[in-house]
């Protein structure tokens, strides 16, 4: 038996409006324009450790209407996706 991490966060390429939130994303299947947000959250944790987790989370809906899951690592920058 192997196993398996589900959701394992994948690097994206972003394009982010003034405000920070998502306007198109691509992630390895090409770019998509965001036309909803339908929610956003921010995660701290890990604060006392070496490798504090910050993150800003966006739910969104791609172009034609399927929902991604991104987030900014507000550590090191860099923006992913889940799924």
């Amino acid at each position: 038996m192997t196993l398996r991490a589900l959701r394992v966060p994948r690097p994206a390429t972003v394009e982010a409006g003034p405000d920070g939130a998502p306007r198109a994303v691509d992630a390895g299947g090409g770019r998509r324009a965001v036309v909803a947000i339908r929610d956003d959250w921010l995660v701290q944790d890990l604060w006392w450790t070496a490798r504090p987790v910050e993150r800003h989370y966006h739910e969104v809906v791609l172009e034609p209407g399927r929902v991604v899951l991104t987030f900014r690592d507000l550590v090191d920058g860099h923006w992913y996706v889940h799924g």
